[in-house]
């Protein structure tokens, strides 16, 4: 049996989503696919469409043999810490033969070449760095230039018979999809993992594209959603982009669905709460950002307009609203500090399965490094004190998201994972 593994959000599934299943089992020749999802929220700052439960059981509709939750802790981190907390449970699972995912270059070679150096770090990009850092240009700037410094040595190019031109590479490493790749790989470097990187080249439209084509962006299928109000135009709308199986799921009367500005009363009540002491202690907080939220909190209107108020030319709107998602769900500094020392706390917590995925279930008994939670009750009993607080993080994180979500699940300890 071969297994393939894919990082995912599903927010919601689509088209594309389907591509890099069918795409990555026909190259690789698995037989089957892990999927490590998102919870309740997700990495761009945000809660997501819909609830876990309902994405999981949209994946297994269209390919997906079992997919695994994603702690919170790493879903709303930065690439490096969303790749980095996915990529040491897969290798943990021990059951994970190939790590597949989609880039805008498809190029692996490139992708495997870049996160080498910026694991690595050779002289001659870290002097090029430190050059161009004292020159005052951004950080993303002065990356490209060390990064082409050591693309340009002959001893490199000897090496890995590899010649990358500074268009090529600036396309590589400024697209949203190549940069999730190159931190993939580099996570799999960093842990010394037997699972090979694989990846497709991504199809469709661009990530922030708001057009409904074939194979859309995520973006597009959201922003239909919550602009359109008649579920037969919406079915009519959504049918060409979201295989029958995953839309049918996603329209259900069963379904709820969840927009960022559902959040607006509970975040304004956590910001007045914390005011006092500010907002460092969150993860991704600087004493810039904890200033700004301060000085503008009195005129606060609704969780997107906070965002809009508080961005800047130096702090994206989605580095904004990644911070006000660890506030609202108290994920703090000195916690994920202990999770990264700890080799990236995890474990293995399932949300859904095909029935006919035993043979996985049984490959994790034997291979696992990681205790695996089928049955929430057992979480005291076989979680060592770090991993339960990571766990009990991701609890709170679900309630959260449900005070709002009024068709979400009432208790996580009552549920079972789907199994279809």
């Amino acid at each position: 049996m071969s297994t393939i593994g894919i990082i995912a959000e599903f927010n919601p599934f689509h088209n594309g989503h389907l591509h890099l299943i069918n795409k990555c089992k026909e190259l690789t020749g698995a037989d089957k696919c892990i999927v490590i999802m998102s919870g309740d929220f997700v990495q761009r700052g945000a809660p997501a469409l819909t609830d876990k439960f309902t994405r999981a059981k949209m994946a297994l509709s269209c390919g997906a043999d079992l997919v695994l939750e994603l702690p919170v802790y790493y879903s709303t981190g930065s690439a490096e810490f969303f790749a980095k907390g996915a990529v040491s449970i897969l290798d943990k699972t021990g059951a994970v033969d190939y790590l597949c995912f989609g880039s805008e270059c498809g190029d692996i070679d490139s992708i495997n070449a870049i996160a080498e150096i910026l694991n690595k770090e050779p002289n001659a990009y870290k002097d090029t760095l430190a050059k161009e850092l004292k020159k005052g240009v951004s950080f993303a700037s002065a990356r490209e230039k060390a990064l082409l410094t050591v693309f340009e040595e002959d001893s490199f190019i000897k090496k890995n018979k590899l010649k990358i031109t500074k268009t090529k590479l600036k396309e590589i490493i400024s697209s949203p999809n190549n940069i999730l790749a190159i931190e993939y790989v580099r996570a799999l470097k960093t842990f010394k993992s037997k699972i090979k990187p694989f990846t497709v080249k991504r199809e469709g439209e661009e990530y922030k594209s708001e057009v409904l084509s074939e194979i859309p962006s995520a973006a597009a299928i959201r922003s239909a959603i919550f602009d359109t109000a008649s579920p037969k135009e919406l079915k009519n709308m959504l049918k060409r982009s979201i295989p029958k199986g995953a839309l049918d799921i996603l329209l259900s009367n069963d379904t709820g669905i969840v927009s960022t500005d559902d959040f607006s009363d509970i975040m304004q009540f956590k910001l007045l709460k914390d005011a006092q002491k500010g907002f460092e202690e969150y993860v991704d907080v600087t004493q810039d950002i904890s200033n700004k939220i301060l000085k503008n909190l009195d005129s606060y209107e609704s969780f997107e307009n906070f965002c809009m108020k508080i961005k800047s030319k130096d702090i994206t709107y989605s580095r904004i609203s990644r911070c006000l998602i660890h506030i609202l769900l108290d994920i703090k500094k000195e916690n994920i500090a202990d999770y990264v020392e700890d080799d990236y706390t995890g474990y293995i917590r399932i949300l859904g399965q095909k029935a006919s995925s035993k043979d996985l279930l049984s490959a994790f008994k034997k291979n696992s490094m990681l205790p695996v939670l089928n049955r929430l009750k057992d979480a005291p009993n076989v979680l060592n004190p770090l991993q339960m607080r990571l766990f009990e993080e991701g609890l709170y994180a679900g309630r959260v998201y449900n005070i709002v979500n009024t068709q979400g699940y009432e208790n996580e300890y009552r549920l079972k994972p789907v199994i279809m």
